[in-house]
């Protein structure tokens, strides 16, 4: 039986990009199962007209959106695929505004889903997903965030350059046998670089 985790993503985050290109690393080691679900810090930090990256936080809830609207037609399956040609067009290509009738046909995806962008009603899906998130970690988190099958879960792993290979699935056992404890709460030290993306996926 694979373990199943939940990850939650904006793609906007360049450290939650880093770690979900692990996760996938993990997955080629370990019988892993992934549901990709959304995390809004367009909503999470309260973002107003006039503050610092607004546009671009708000470019990402719209893109959240629409990945709803795409996994209430689709289901899950598309998700980390449409993630993916999102963080690449945003992370890798620096692609602003972001194209989303491009992004919606690379994956084979149908321009319709395009309205979700603009349309609130989604917003319910997203909040949802968020309260389902701080109800295990707490409200003091952003993403990454992995919550493993005992609702145990964690900001995080943070890192640069994320570990490949046999390495990548270590790093994730350790992670794993963290998440078994329920004692256990935090980690951390100051980061000391930025973000390392490695190839283009």
């Amino acid at each position: 039986m694979p373990m199943h985790i939940d990850f939650y993503f904006d793609p906007i985050c360049p450290w939650c990009w880093i770690t979900s290109r692990w996760l996938l690393d993990v997955q080629e080691h370990r019988d892993l199962e992934v549901t990709w679900r959304p995390f809004s810090l367009f909503v999470k930090n309260d973002k107003q007209p006039g503050d610092r990256g607004y546009d671009r936080y708000l470019g990402t809830h719209r893109a959240l959106r629409v990945v709803e609207a795409v996994r209430e037609r689709l289901g899950d399956g598309p998700i980390e695929a449409l993630y993916t040609e999102l963080g690449r067009r945003i992370h890798h290509d620096r692609e602003r505004p972001l194209d989303f009738v491009a992004a919606l046909a690379a994956e084979g995806l149908d321009a319709e889903f395009l309205a979700a962008a603009d349309d609130d009603a989604w917003d319910d899906a997203i909040a949802r997903s968020m309260k389902d998130a701080l109800a295990v970690a707490g409200e003091d988190v952003g993403v990454p965030l992995l919550v493993f099958p005992n609702d145990q879960g964690f900001f995080g792993p943070v890192m640069s350059p994320a570990p490949v290979g046999e390495a990548a699935a270590e790093m994730f056992d350790h992670i794993a046998a963290l998440a078994s404890y329920e004692c256990f709460w935090e980690l951390k030290r100051d980061r000391q670089s930025s973000p390392e993306f490695g190839p283009r996926p």
